[in-house]
């Protein structure tokens, strides 16, 4: 595949779900602290297997809240 479609289909599909990793990374928090709040029931989050997946929706909320509410 060449670069162009490459970038093209990378900018054409939307994440929908982020992992730990990339969720402390946005929010500028530490792996630990983010499991620890998933534990506690603070951030919701999916299972897919042993993977910890957190929707897009509520990454937005973190960050930002809903301006729907």
């Amino acid at each position: 595949m060449n670069k162009s479609i490459t970038l093209k289909l990378e900018s054409a599909v939307e994440k929908q779900f982020y992992t730990v990793t990339e969720l402390a990374t946005i929010l500028g928090l530490t792996e630990p602290s983010i499991r620890a709040r998933l534990q506690r029931g603070e951030i919701e989050f999916e299972k897919l297997g042993k993977r910890v997946l957190i929707r897009k929706e509520v990454l937005e909320n973190l960050i930002g809240g809903n301006e729907n509410e």
